[in-house]
């Protein structure tokens, strides 16, 4: 019994980091793109694409094994409302920070999830504040603060106010449907099922908007061949979220976003090689994502 749950906490915490990878390249390969042209519209449409694409193959060969788990109402409509967040509203405001601060800070700016979470948990749970708490929030306003001097020498275009202020709002729109997504994966215990649910929603997100501008452009701009790297940052997106599924099916939720927030220092590595040594991160952003990390950590560890 204890050897089955050590296995599933050490599986869950490295599923945790695989998607703190995959996350990282998501951003970096959007930021290529977004440099190529396209926007939010086609950010999610290309994520979620290629979450049903790769997954409803694999659910339809469950249902035939008859190895599917039941779907109650509930689970399917927290997993629903859960793909709404982290595949539509998300990633909106994903793509905007990446345009306007770019991919490093974008991903940075991601360990704000565990202070939401603990936002949320003291405002609607009633949890006390601890010392350890509150000094993770001082280090996490002085990292804001760092990337404020980043925004002095950076250029305008890559270190604007409302860029910041995007990204924050997509750490919030993420954190929210983890634990959403939490609650589904509780009724409907399969990653592969919470991964498809995540997808459809996002094919909802942007059906409706095609269907309110009337534009159909957005589909045809997805096959042109230099929006590839859309489609790269859409398969990578696609295994995080299916990666972190299986994390929340063993570990807990701050655990989990604990380890998925690691994705900044993978992206910090990865920038000189995805995306070229001119966005090389300058020594604010390096200094902000250790207070973030470190201030992340006082409120995991509370």
């Amino acid at each position: 019994m204890i050897k089955t749950i050590l296995s599933d906490t050490v599986f869950g915490g490295l599923s945790a980091i695989g998607a703190a990878l995959a996350f990282a390249i998501w951003n970096l390969y959007l930021q290529r793109g977004l440099e190529k042209g396209g926007g939010p519209q086609l950010t999610s449409l290309t994520l979620s694409v290629s979450l049903v694409v790769t997954c409803l193959p694999l659910t339809l060969w469950l249902w035939w094994q008859g190895a599917l788990p039941p779907l109650p109402l509930s689970g399917v409509g927290w997993m629903f409302v859960a793909g709404l967040l982290t595949a539509g509203v998300g990633p909106f405001h994903s793509t905007h920070a990446t345009r306007r601060i770019g991919a490093v800070r974008t991903t940075s700016l991601r360990l704000l999830d565990p202070f939401f979470a603990f936002a949320i948990a003291y405002l609607f749970l009633h949890e006390g504040l601890t010392a350890g708490a509150i000094a993770g929030v001082v280090l996490i306003v002085a990292a804001l603060a760092l990337l404020q001097l980043d925004r002095k020498e950076a250029a305008a275009r890559t270190a604007s106010p409302r860029g910041v202020a995007f990204a924050v709002a997509a750490s919030l729109y993420f954190t929210v449907g983890s634990v959403l997504r939490k609650l589904g994966l509780t009724a409907i215990p399969s990653a592969i099922v919470a991964s498809l649910i995540e997808g459809l929603s996002g094919l909802v997100v942007v059906l409706l908007t095609l269907a309110v501008s009337r534009d159909l452009s957005g589909l045809r701009e997805a096959l042109r061949p230099d929006r590839r790297d859309f489609w790269r940052s859409g398969l990578a997106a696609a295994a995080g979220s299916f990666l972190i599924a299986l994390a929340l099916q063993r570990i807990p939720v701050p655990i989990a976003v604990a380890l998925r927030n690691t994705s900044p220092w993978f992206a910090l590595v990865l920038v000189p090689v995805l995306i070229g040594a001119q966005h090389r991160p300058g020594r604010w952003v390096w200094m902000s994502t250790a207070l973030l990390t470190v201030g992340m950590l006082l409120i995991v560890l509370r």
